[in-house]
């Protein structure tokens, strides 16, 4: 992966010195719509109290889909922020980025409402892990821009910028795996989107990322 261009002599864009908050605040509002949309798929059951638990049961799907997105987005929020946290200023490219970035965000409560009606239909794996694949791809071209364009802090380290690359284009590779395994094993395919937030969330994973970020001798 190329370095970021930060730790280069470089002379800025004239468009560079746009600053980064109106687009953080704009990424801020739309996850924090999208993820409220995730729950209005789930409608209470309309029966009478004595058939309430087996009709809670048949909603399990609903539910699933309701926690992966959720944490996957919230997955995707946390990536989105921790760039944040080293891209200093912004150009007309890296707002343009994150426009698109958010772009497929917004198609989750659709494409997560499809997996929850049909959880072991391959065609509908395959398009709520496109969907998934599109905003890590997304997300690693806004930090690769960043990075080539100039646009860090002084605080990004070879380490730290693939350390970042690792993070972003893991998780589309997983959506692959289950978009591959939904074509036989629906099941499984649910599993990997299932953990694939585990590999963000949990923190003695923090190691795992370091390993795969680390220079190879």
């Amino acid at each position: 992966m190329d370095a970021p261009a930060s730790t280069l002599p470089s002379t800025p864009h004239p468009t560079s010195r746009l600053g980064t908050p109106r687009l953080e605040a704009l990424s801020d509002g739309v996850f924090s719509i999208v993820m409220t949309l995730m729950v209005f798929d789930i409608k209470p059951p309309g029966v009478p109290a004595a058939e309430l638990p087996g009709a809670l049961a048949a909603l399990w799907p609903h539910f699933l889909s309701y926690v992966i997105s959720f944490a996957l987005l919230g997955c995707y929020w946390m990536g989105h922020r921790s760039q944040y946290g080293y891209i200093e200023r912004a150009d007309h490219t890296l707002n343009w980025l994150g426009m698109w970035f958010l772009a497929p965000v917004t198609l989750v409560p659709f494409s997560a409402q499809l997996l929850a009606r049909h959880p072991f239909d391959s065609r509908v794996i395959a398009l709520y892990g496109a969907n998934l694949i599109l905003i890590g791809l997304f997300l690693y071209a806004h930090w690769r821009h960043a990075g080539r364009a100039g646009l860090f802090s002084q605080g990004v380290t070879p380490l730290v910028y693939r350390f970042a690359v690792s993070r972003c284009l893991l998780a589309p590779a997983c959506y692959l795996v289950a978009i591959v395994l939904g074509l036989f094993v629906p099941q499984a395919a649910l599993v990997v989107f299932a953990a694939v937030p585990v590999l963000y969330i949990a923190p003695p994973l923090q190691g795992f990322w370091m390993r795969l970020a680390a220079p190879r001798a």
